[in-house]
Parts: C-alpha cells; structure tokens; sequence
C-alpha cells in the first residue's frame, strides 16, 4: 500500500511523515457575512490532491483518515455545556460510494454533539466545484429541510471557497427557528 499524501510505501493510509505533518493542526477561521465564522484545519492548497480524491472509492479512506485527524481531535477540545447538534450539508451518497461530508461529521460524535444525517439537502443538481461566483449566485443550492432540529447546529463540509452553500444553509436553517453556532470544514480555499 502507499501513503495517499507522498505516495511512499506504507501499510495505512499515511506515512508517519505525512502522518506528524498533517496532524499539526492550526485551526483558523474565516468571517463570512454578519460575522458567521467558519472553521477550517487546512489551507485548500495544501490537501486539494487528497480531496479530490473524494470523487473515487478510495477517497473514503482519505477523507476518513483526515477527519480522525482533524474533527475528531476538535470535538476533544470543543467544551460545551449545552446539546448540539452536528449536520453534513447535503450528505445524499452519489454513485453508491459515500457522503464525503458525512465521514467528517462521523467523527465528531460525543456526549455534547449529536449526529443527525438526511437533514438538510440540496434540491439543485448543479455541480459547483471550479464554478464562478456569478455562476453560483445565479444557480442556489435551494436547501430543503427534511428533519426537525431541536438543538442549536454545527453544519459540516469539506471545503469553503466562496463560503455561499454554507450561508445558504445557516438561512434555510433560520427560517425555521433553528441557531448555526458555526460551520466546520477541512479546508479553506480562499487561502
């Protein structure tokens, strides 16, 4: 087997080189519009060979060993009093492979955060990656609630890059009385 990352020999789905490199986390974070802050582990630049991975049946490992790396060591420092609830935007599987934003959600299961999936799906069936800004405002994810929430959420997803989808969700998600604390992602692409 080879390391997903540098593609040296090794028997999991990084070397420990790649391993001790991608799991030095600086979580930073991006402001989009009325202060809504977005979390990230990654600069876009740095793992856009592993996400688009996400596309092939292997990209499962790779976005299942990221998210043990990075979500899952955030809901260990995520302190909380209160419920929340965490959601994959859009988590329907496509071609019978896996909901990549599920994956990353899986992972932050605990006493404080709850899962709960097939909550908010996208009725278009446009593909946004490599497209305009002018192409995605003209062209809305049109987010349709299809389960009740009875806590304040955190929305999940791989990438931000013009940060529209996730403000698109956190107001689907308002019309219905429900709070985004935030949104969680691997990677920021505006970096």
């Amino acid at each position: 087997m080879r390391c997903y990352n540098c593609h040296c020999f090794s028997l999991l789905s990084f070397c420990d080189a790649c391993y001790q490199e991608l799991s030095e986390l600086s979580l930073g974070f991006r402001e989009l519009e009325e202060g809504f802050k977005v979390y990230y582990f990654y600069k876009y630049s740095e793992i856009k060979h592993l996400l688009h991975s996400k596309h092939k049946f292997h990209g499962y490992f790779v976005l299942n060993s990221l998210a043990k790396l990075s979500f899952a060591k955030f809901k260990d420092m995520f302190k909380i009093d209160s419920q929340i609830t965490a959601i994959a935007l859009d988590d329907r599987v496509e071609n019978s492979l896996y909901s990549h934003s599920a994956i990353l959600a899986r992972q932050l299961k605990s006493k404080a955060i709850k899962l709960k999936f097939g909550v908010l799906h996208s009725r278009s069936k446009c593909k946004y990656s490599g497209k305009s800004v002018e192409f995605r405002l003209k062209n809305k994810r049109d987010y349709v609630l299809l389960k009740p929430l009875n806590s304040p959420v955190i929305l999940v997803d791989d990438i931000v890059t013009t940060g529209l989808s996730i403000l698109e969700a956190k107001k689907t998600l308002a019309k219905h009385g429900i709070e985004t604390l935030f949104a969680l992602v691997l990677a920021d692409a505006k970096q």
